[in-house]
């Protein structure tokens, strides 16, 4: 017998990296493995001047500066994340500085399932 833990994420935001200019990063954020295979996006996320650590789900392994994107986020404590989040709540993404704005598309149902 396997088992196997499927992670579900916590909310769904739609994001834009700033670009340069805008105080973003200098590069796109490659999320790779140098032979392609993806790897976990991480970085705070900011909602309420908070920061709440969280991984990006999903395949995607590369992020362009300047564009938009629907992203999976998973909070690696989301007791403490999810009180503060809401559709339509204004979110940041943070990398040392603020590297991307949005806003919150929905919460899931909450689950008692940890993230690993």
């Amino acid at each position: 017998m396997t088992n196997t833990l499927t992670l579900t994420f916590d909310v769904l935001i739609v994001v834009r990296f700033l670009l340069p200019e805008e105080g973003g990063l200098k590069h796109d954020i490659v999320s790779a493995l140098p032979d392609g295979q993806p790897i976990p996006f991480g970085c705070p996320l900011f909602v309420d001047g908070q920061g709440f650590d969280c991984r990006v789900m999903g395949e995607k392994t590369r992020f362009k500066l300047g564009e938009q994107y629907t992203l999976r986020i998973k909070f690696l404590s989301p007791d403490l994340a999810l009180p503060h989040l809401a559709e339509g709540k204004k979110v940041e993404l943070w990398g040392g500085r603020v590297i991307a704005r949005g806003v919150v598309l929905s919460v899931a149902p909450r689950s008692s399932e940890p993230c690993i």
